[in-house]
């Protein structure tokens, strides 16, 4: 594809576009796909709009010769403009080079190859995916494309694909990027459990909780530094007024994350090796019920608490499962009402129903337990990934961490409060009963 795009468009793909490109389109021995769906985040002006027309050209003039039939790629973009653009762009080249039969209509824009492979532009909406099965799409800027275009019209329409890939491209998002958070989300926890995932998941960006004012770690989040941009622009853009434009466009940062509430780096200082068994384990469903996560904290040899991610998983027998596998060392597990309410009558002895009213009792107690270092963790991505994000506010009864306000799920976060605070509460110690008799 590097080679393509060097000879038909003059461009030379940097090694960032180079990974991103190559990784999605992973094949096993007999030539299929490895994945079906990916993920690539990059700060803005790094060059996602190059490393999509690259795509496009291979997939209508080299991915027909090489499954032996036409192919079907649909592009889309958050507004149609952006979508247009793409075509625009490319769309000549394959008309003069490859003889490609071109229509201009807006909102409709196509071009059909020699071989009757076909390129459709559409707008992001469900229903510009029905009555298609394409073999490729391709959605740039998903941080603002809806969850219903995604998960009810794009990957529904590739089913009967026998390969099919959805390359999805995007800077970082909103608390509102539903779609982009939940295939974030994907990769995130595929990269904690190390689990096999049809999903490619690459993201270029500053690691979370660091200082966004320290320069070393603003090429983490510009692979083009040193091709398309350099340091000097980032500085300029960092002195601008609107602080939360900067983190998202220039460093690809979720922007709410700028009012967590933790400091940048403080939670992830607190790596250890070695989080003991026992405890408490507390068990949440995510705010839209997709997933449900475990956090068992425990009361460490040295006095300090000591977390870790005990499971994610998708189903309530799934829960139980996981529950089941752990219940034998634990001293009490935590559980939201909803599912203590259904919860299997083994766990009664050991079961603690928490909620927000618990929540709004202990975040500013944890997180101080956080800054003084005496609450440590096993260091998931996911569970820093949590914790970093979330935002917390100050309410008439006190501080509290805020699902609606933070820039995606903080599930993981609100469980380790629950059970931090629960192993830092002092245990009552209870006095022998002495009789006396006659």
């Amino acid at each position: 594809m590097a080679a393509l795009s060097k000879d038909v468009l003059g461009i030379q793909l940097m090694p960032w576009q180079i990974t991103a490109l190559e990784g999605q389109l992973s094949h096993d021995d007999a030539g299929a796909l490895c994945f079906k769906r990916s993920l690539v985040s990059v700060a803005r002006q790094n060059g996602k709009t190059v490393a999509l027309k690259a795509l496009a050209l291979w997939v209508l003039t080299k991915e027909p010769i090489r499954r032996g039939e036409p192919v079907l790629l649909i592009s889309t973009a958050h507004n149609l403009d952006l979508a247009v653009e793409l075509f625009e762009s490319l769309a000549p080249v394959l008309e003069t080079k490859f003889g490609a039969k071109l229509y201009w209509s807006y909102g409709r824009n196509e071009a059909v190859m020699p071989d009757g492979s076909r390129w459709l532009v559409q707008a992001a909406t469900p229903r510009a995916f029905h009555g298609f099965s394409p073999d490729y799409i391709i959605a740039d800027e998903l941080w603002n494309i809806s969850a219903d275009v995604i998960f009810n019209g794009a990957i529904p329409s590739q089913r009967a694909r026998r390969q099919s890939l959805l390359s999805c491209w995007s800077t970082a998002g909103t608390e509102d990027s539903h779609a982009m958070l939940k295939l974030r989300e994907e990769g995130l926890r595929a990269i904690d459990t190390k689990a096999d995932s049809k999903l490619f998941f690459a993201e270029w960006s500053i690691p979370s909780g660091v200082d966004t004012t320290d320069e070393v770690f603003w090429p983490m989040a510009n692979p083009a530094i040193g091709h398309l941009l350099d340091l000097e622009t980032l500085r300029d853009e960092s002195e601008m007024a609107d602080k939360a434009a900067f983190h998202r466009a220039s460093l690809n940062l979720w922007i709410s994350s700028a009012q967590s509430w933790l400091a940048p780096g403080v939670f992830d200082k607190l790596i250890v090796q070695g989080i003991p068994d026992g405890g408490i384990l507390a068990v949440d469903s995510s705010i839209d019920d997709s997933t449900y996560a475990g956090i068992r904290a425990v009361l460490m040899p040295d006095g300090r608490i000591g977390c870790t991610v005990a499971f994610i998983a998708d189903t309530l027998p799934g829960v139980w499962a996981e529950i089941d596998k752990l219940a034998g060392t634990l001293t009490g597990i935590a559980l939201t009402p909803s599912l203590a309410s259904i919860a299997p009558a083994a766990y009664e002895r050991k079961k603690i129903v928490v909620g927000y009213n618990e929540l709004l009792t202990h975040t500013g107690m944890v997180r101080q337990l956080i800054l003084e270092g005496r609450l440590v963790h096993s260091g998931e991505q996911m569970l820093s990934e949590h914790v970093n994000r979330a935002v917390g506010v100050r309410t008439a009864a006190g501080f509290v961490l805020s699902s609606q306000k933070s820039p995606g799920l903080i599930t993981l976060a609100r469980c380790m409060i629950w059970a931090a605070a629960l192993v830092a509460r002092p245990q009552q110690k209870t006095r022998a009963a002495v009789a006396f008799s006659r």
